[in-house]
């Protein structure tokens, strides 16, 4: 089977990494988790350690660009230089908020497309509030009748899965399985994305995925329009995988005027700082 490396990002508000973590446990996908956590001042790193996740630490808080790089080169790092044989070796990256509950079934569904689809990056459906700039691909309403309100609590998050699992079978069943192909997009929310090995003919640099210059926002954009669409390589969205976002639980509280200095990078630095982070 497969192997996945999931990185969830973290930078504080740990009671939502909890419930991250508790979602994950109940998982039975074959998969290692490494958390990168941009120098939280709360109980994160001691949440990772209770529920025996790896933790990779920083000196100072340096983004979620520079976190999304480093789940990269482990990755990278695992696929060629592994020494204890092909089954200990990741063929898919997943990048991941800590701010997202993930069902039984969500990862499985990404993995069918990747066997059955040429894309190097294919996201799952959300819930509208969840998905988005990007809710006119990736909102589960978009496709399913009958899902909102449930989908929007996050009790019901299995739940909306096995519903999504139930219409696919029905579907394939009378033959019209075609319309739930996962289909191509303009663009993608950075919530969650999964990726093949392909992705290392797109770096930006040595062993750098995404362009540094994008500290915490549009670094998905930058990456979708100055690599994967100039290479015919758009991101998928897989109709059959749903992920519940809480959205926004962390970062746009740290800052008061976030949408203007978030890639600024020595002005984000100086108000995390007096934030207390």
């Amino acid at each position: 089977m497969s192997k996945i490396l999931l990185v969830v990002t973290t930078y504080n508000q740990s009671e939502y990494t909890k419930l991250c973590f508790d979602s994950l446990k109940k998982l039975d996908d074959n998969f290692d988790v490494l958390v990168v956590d941009d120098y939280s001042t709360d109980n994160t790193v001691e949440l990772c350690n209770e529920y025996g996740y790896e933790v990779m630490t920083k000196s100072e808080g340096k983004g979620l660009t520079h976190s999304w790089n480093l789940g990269y080169q482990r990755f990278k790092k695992h696929w060629f230089y592994n020494s204890s044989g092909m089954d200990d070796q990741y063929e898919y990256l997943i990048i991941a908020n800590n701010d997202v509950l993930i069902p039984n079934g969500a990862m499985n569904q990404l993995l069918e497309s990747f066997y059955q689809w040429p894309y190097s990056l294919i996201v799952p459906l959300s819930t509208t509030y969840g998905a988005g700039s990007n809710a006119q691909f990736q909102s589960i309403e978009n496709y399913y009748q009958g899902m909102a309100p449930s989908c929007n609590d996050p009790k019901y998050y299995q739940e909306i899965q096995d519903k999504i699992l139930d219409v696919k079978e029905q579907t394939r069943k009378s033959n019209n399985l075609y319309m739930l192909d996962t289909c191509r997009m303009k663009m993608f929310n950075g919530f969650f994305f999964m990726m093949n090995r392909n992705i290392i003919n797109y770096e930006h640099d040595n062993d750098i995925l995404f362009n540094p210059d994008f500290n915490m926002t549009k670094n998905e954009d930058e990456f979708n329009w100055s690599k994967l669409i100039p290479n015919n390589d758009f991101p998928a969205v897989c109709k059959t995988s749903f992920i519940f976002h809480y959205k926004g639980v962390s970062t746009f509280e740290v800052f008061d005027n976030y949408g203007k200095i978030s890639n600024d990078v020595s002005e984000w630095k100086r108000q995390r700082e007096l934030k207390g982070g």
